[in-house]
């Protein structure tokens, strides 16, 4: 680190949104002029630097993604991100063939003539493969840049829990750090999971293994955990509930079934969430040429329009969609396109509404998923060993006999039930916590405690202005941006490759003009 510990630009937290705005940034400080280089410090509180947690090692090497590339990345940074595999594939599959199992072996078979062909838009890679792109890409940029004098950079590893305004500047706070800073650039990601309300005190004898953050200690210690249970556990069959039915709880599903130590131990697994549904993965063609969404359509006629009308003929024409037995894998692109279209109609304050109130739900409804993950619940249907309970989550109830079952509220019935196999492994994929919670991460709650950042009413996202600005040089980026409205475009899914290299660009200019615009 440097000697003197004042930086021009602190950036919090290294995931991919940060790492775009530093690759914008660089591009705008190669065409000004400068006196002196920019000082920055990048600060994380974890061991790797530039992918986050869907890309960097806190997710396993075979961990693959939810779309397919093509629908993943954006131009130019698709061919970029395309050369650079073509350039390392060999490596790259050796990696994925040495970690993976089963099902990892199942996907290298099945897609063979299209890796040999370097045909990879219509894949759905391992996502630590662009993991790794975008951490060389970012050092390169960063050498080079420090290199030729455009900046100076300190990489940080420490967990930060406050920041505080001074004059003209911010103090940061972290473990054994203590820097000041003229700008701050918060890029944390989304919040943590919300935390599972247990009604019960299960000890270390009990037959239970709770984990309730696959992903915060990394996913493959999380699956050593889980592989440590059932050997303690001996040739006792094993049942396995959890709690989601998103990307998470898919990828969950295909991992305890791809680990060559646990595809065999385990006897059922069991989903729970309220509406009872998966990802949908299947796309059918009839239905791509056919289906019209008639009621977004029909607002096109409307002179006013308000965010709940749209929403509204949104769920209508998601509803007819279904009953046509036509999934969201087919419709996505239909409908997105159509009620993005209405958006234009809308004023900034029903612009804002719709990203608040509407943009998230509606994309749960439009979730999707690769075939590889929902094959896996086909492949566990059909030797009935998968269940999807339609329900909420209530607790876990100790039996006389040790066991422990779980009780839920009822989608159906709107009773509490209680689900007649035991659990023995309970993971957690519920979905994050909002800014609202109690227990929400210590520097949320002092940023928000002290008036630097508020909440938008999201209740995911910080409010900020045109400029990304909570406050004066106070800034946000990646997930934390849902609910607000920049340059027109409303933001509420700030996970999706597209919007986070679209809004960094925005960034980067903001930063770049603060120093270098006179």
């Amino acid at each position: 680190m440097s000697n003197l510990n004042n930086y021009d630009i602190a950036f919090i937290g290294s995931g991919i949104a940060t790492s775009f705005t530093l690759l914008n940034l660089i591009d705008r400080l190669e065409s000004v002029e400068k006196s002196k280089p920019l000082k920055i410090a990048l600060i994380e509180k974890n061991s790797d630097f530039h992918a986050g947690i869907p890309y960097g090692n806190r997710s396993t090497v075979t961990c693959l993604l939810i779309t397919s590339l093509v629908d993943f990345l954006p131009q130019p940074e698709l061919d970029e991100f395309i050369l650079w595999l073509n350039k390392n594939k060999e490596w790259l599959l050796e990696e994925f063939k040495k970690e993976g199992g089963t099902l990892s072996s199942e996907w290298l078979k099945k897609h063979k003539d299209q890796l040999d062909a370097n045909e990879w838009n219509d894949l759905f890679i391992p996502r630590r493969f662009f993991g790794w792109y975008i951490s060389e890409k970012v050092n390169q940029r960063l050498e080079d840049a420090v290199k030729n004098g455009h900046l100076e950079i300190d990489t940080i590893n420490s967990l930060v829990f406050d920041i505080k305004k001074q004059d003209k500047s911010y103090e940061i706070i972290g473990d054994d750090l203590a820097i000041t800073t003229k700008k701050v650039v918060l890029g944390i990601g989304s919040l943590p999971p919300r935390i599972i309300e247990q009604d019960i005190h299960s000890s270390a004898d009990d037959d239970l293994l709770v984990v309730s953050d696959p992903y915060g200690i990394g996913l493959d210690k999380t699956l050593q955990s889980i592989e440590e249970f059932l050997n303690k556990r001996g040739e006792k069959d094993a049942n396995v509930l959890i709690i989601g039915a998103n990307a998470s709880a898919l990828e969950m599903l295909y991992k305890l079934n791809d680990e060559r130590n646990l595809e065999n131990k385990i006897q059922k697994f069991a989903f729970l969430s309220t509406l009872g549904m998966i990802p949908d993965s299947k796309i059918s063609e009839e239905g791509l040429r056919t289906f019209k969404p008639i009621n977004l359509l029909s607002l096109k006629e409307k002179k006013e329009l308000t965010a709940k009308q749209i929403a509204d003929a949104t769920y209508k024409d998601l509803d007819n969609a279904e009953q046509k037995g036509i999934g969201a894998a087919t419709t996505v692109k239909i409908i997105s396109n159509a009620f993005g279209d209405l958006l234009d109609y809308l004023s900034k304050k029903e612009l804002e509404n719709f990203a608040c109130q509407y943009g998230n739900d509606i994309g749960r409804r439009q979730r999707c998923a690769g075939q590889h993950y929902t094959g896996t619940i086909k492949m566990l249907k059909g030797n009935k060993r998968f269940e999807h309970i339609k329900g909420r989550y209530s607790g876990l109830v100790k039996k006389g006999n040790g066991e422990f079952h779980l009780k839920y509220l009822s989608t159906s019935t709107k009773n509490e039930e209680e689900y007649k196999d035991n659990v023995n492994i309970l993971i957690n994929c519920i979905g994050s916590m909002n800014l609202e919670s109690d227990d929400i991460p210590t520097l949320h709650k002092n940023l928000i405690t002290s008036g630097l950042c508020r909440s938008n009413d999201s209740k995911i996202g910080f409010a900020v202005n045109q400029d990304f600005e909570t406050t004066e040089n106070f800034h946000v980026t990646g997930p934390l941006l849902a609910g607000n409205v920049i340059q027109g475009k409303a933001l509420w899914h700030l996970e999706h490759c597209g919007r986070i290299i679209w809004s960094s660009k925005v960034l980067s200019q903001t930063l770049s003009d603060y120093f270098y615009a006179n």
